[in-house]
């Protein structure tokens, strides 16, 4: 009988997803590297497993850290785009108007 073995980087994709998520409201930026490295390697170890799934565990907590990745990107995505447009729209409240009007 075969001993199956940890699937590599589950724990680190499990990390780095809650890491993501914990961080995606530091502007957005800590977050949203975080849960892109989680994805890419994520896709490698899915990969890994799909080819041969009897050889290995710890597949639960790699699903679990690329749902978490997935929702620390989309936060992080989403604060970062706020963040963006609140830096715009206080660049255009602050430009004076007598700029723009030329009697």
């Amino acid at each position: 009988m075969e001993t199956k073995q940890q699937l590599p980087n589950a724990t680190l994709v499990l990390i780095f997803g809650i890491v993501s998520i914990v961080t995606c409201f530091c502007y957005g930026i800590l977050g949203l590297i975080f849960g892109i490295i989680a994805l890419v390697i994520s896709k490698q170890s899915i990969n890994l497993y799909k080819a041969n799934p009897e050889l290995y565990t710890g597949y639960e907590n790699l699903k679990a850290g690329r749902i978490c990745a997935i929702i620390g990107t989309i936060l992080s995505s989403l604060y970062l785009l706020l963040i963006i447009a609140y830096v715009v729209l206080m660049g255009t409240a602050l430009i004076p108007w007598s700029e723009f009007i030329k009697y």
